[in-house]
């Protein structure tokens, strides 16, 4: 790895002061998750802000195509027939973009209702998705009533290197702070045990961040931030509209009330999806592509296709992190 991610935590110790009108400090929620950095979060953030409708984050990824050409365009600033060749090829990646409608979840089938973000939404509560693909990610924006609330994403499998959900773990906690490990119970022919299932993260704002595994299928960590109230009523719409159907963890541990997952009086803790943004050019070379992936992109397992011609040859190491 060409630059290491080391986050210096401080310990601060309280001592206890001797005036009479000091007031005791009350403990801390038990199963509260700790903050995450408040810097980190607003790099992973970027330009996105909660309530974005969904023409105002694709504007946002229009400009992000624009500045990932503009050190090509500049370079070919004396021959203008391949400036020329540039500017056509980004703006054909603006329209592939722009033709990306916005998914709804209102009941209908869609492409993504068994694949990597299927834990993520609900049907018929209003929620809808747009999703862009970048460098070394994948990123989804979700609204709730075309307000933005949540972004996901879902690094590309050649910026984890090999490595576990606990070592890659230690890596984002080198990055946003100590996280709160989250165990469910797993079953097996051989019996019941416990399992880490994500990292948690909150914050004073109200949002909060999870690391969750989706290595079993995919092959891939995912980072998801998000506005913590909206999120806890969408888990809510979410189990009541799964119809006996068996639900995920996160809604388990957040609707039961008091589950390890989740503190049901913690509105520190809440959460969803997105990345850090630093200057363009500084994200993503030149020319990179930015667009929105299929379904059938999204959906596509961890198999021995996935190293063929069309992949992508491997990044620095860690370049992932700086989404």
């Amino acid at each position: 790895m060409n630059r290491v991610l080391i986050a210096l935590l401080g310990v601060l110790v309280a001592t206890g002061t001797h005036a009479l009108a000091a007031k005791p400090k009350a403990p801390a929620k038990a199963g509260a998750a700790p903050a995450a950095s408040s810097k980190e979060l607003e790099k992973l953030r970027g330009e996105f802000t909660w309530g974005m409708n969904p023409d105002e984050v694709l504007v946002k990824m229009v400009q992000k195509i624009e500045a990932s050409f503009q050190e090509k365009i500049d370079k070919t600033a004396n021959d203008p027939t391949k400036q020329d060749r540039v500017r056509k090829e980004m703006h054909a990646e603006i329209e592939v973009a722009r033709k990306h409608s916005l998914v709804k979840f209102d009941g209908k089938t869609t492409g993504y209702d068994a694949s990597i973000i299927d834990q993520e939404f609900t049907h018929r509560a209003g929620e809808s998705m747009l999703v862009a693909k970048e460098e070394s990610a994948s990123r989804y924006f979700f609204f709730v009533n075309d307000r933005l609330y949540k972004m996901f994403i879902a690094f590309d499998k050649e910026i984890l290197q090999g490595k576990g959900f606990q070592e890659f773990g230690k890596l984002m906690q080198a990055r946003f702070g100590k996280a709160r490990e989250v165990h469910v119970e797993a079953k097996t022919k051989s019996g019941a045990f416990k399992k880490l299932d994500h990292y948690l993260w909150g914050a004073k704002s109200g949002d909060a961040l999870r690391l969750v595994d989706r290595s079993g299928f995919y092959g891939v960590f995912c980072l998801v931030m998000y506005d913590g109230k909206v999120e806890d009523q969408q888990l809510v719409a979410r189990k009541a509209n799964a119809k006996g159907e068996k639900t995920d963890a996160l809604v388990e541990a957040v609707t039961a009330g008091g589950a390890e997952g989740r503190d049901p009086n913690d509105d520190v803790v809440n959460s969803v999806t997105g990345g850090p943004r630093k200057p363009a050019a500084a994200t993503a070379p030149a020319g990179t592509p930015v667009r929105a992936p299929t379904p059938e992109e999204s959906n596509r397992p961890d198999t021995d296709e996935d190293s063929g011609k069309d992949k992508k040859p491997k990044g620095k190491a860690g370049k992932g992190l700086e989404l």
